[in-house]
């Protein structure tokens, strides 16, 4: 089985950004906020710019911003803008600087998405430890792509011992939170009975949930 690890892919924002709904009176008081030196609301408006406008030239400025004065949550938003080259060049590099700031400051998303850059040989000094330490950080924290991650790694045995029990187990805990890929893997080990007793129809269950949670491969396969 080939297996596919997780990075976030998606922008970190607080809830009270999506609750905007075009005020005029709260836009212009973030703004005042942000203009004044202030890092939570320069995250804030950061944010904004992603969701409601998508101008990532504007929402890069002000995450910038905010990141440099030590807010975890505009550090990782910075570092995936750097990755995936929005608002900004991509460069790879600074992507793992800021994820490796706002991991240190104990951002769990930030964390699964160091390791995954350590994992994928895109940063320099790549570990097991260091990979281990920083999913472990992220899964302590209930960050459900560290589940996934972890599970995946001692499916491979990559930095582990290659233990499918234990990878089912991790696997299981992405799935309470209702992780495609995660249910997916599952379905394909109580198939083959890696790991667990093999069941077709526990196979077909989390096949299904694999599909309606979004994993086109699960869709593809109940197609057939």
């Amino acid at each position: 089985m080939r297996v596919f690890y997780g990075m976030l892919g998606v922008f970190v924002f607080l809830s009270c950004t999506l609750s905007v709904r075009a005020s005029d009176d709260y836009y212009t008081n973030l703004k005042k906020d942000a203009n004044s030196g202030n890092a939570l609301a320069q995250y804030k408006l950061g944010a904004m710019y992603l969701v409601v406008s998508g101008d990532y030239k504007k929402a890069f400025y002000w995450t910038n911003k905010s990141a440099i004065q030590g807010n975890s949550d505009a550090q990782n938003n910075l570092g995936l803008l750097y990755y995936y080259g929005r608002g900004v060049d991509k460069n790879i590099k600074k992507a793992g600087y800021w994820w490796g700031k706002a991991a240190d400051a104990g951002n769990a998303s930030a964390q699964n998405d160091l390791a995954m850059l350590y994992k994928n040989g895109l940063l320099k000094d790549a570990r097991c430890d260091k990979i281990m330490d920083l999913l472990n950080s992220s899964a302590q924290k209930d960050f459900e792509l560290a589940y996934l991650n972890i599970g995946n790694l001692y499916s491979t045995g990559e930095c582990v011992n290659r233990d499918m029990h234990e990878a089912v187990i991790w696997w299981e805990k992405a799935s309470i939170k209702n992780n495609g890929q995660a249910e997916f893997n599952l379905a394909g080990a109580y198939m083959r009975g890696d790991g667990v007793f093999p069941d077709s129809g526990m196979a077909d269950i989390y096949l299904k949930k694999s599909c309606s949670h979004g994993y086109a491969g699960a869709c593809d396969l109940l197609k057939k």
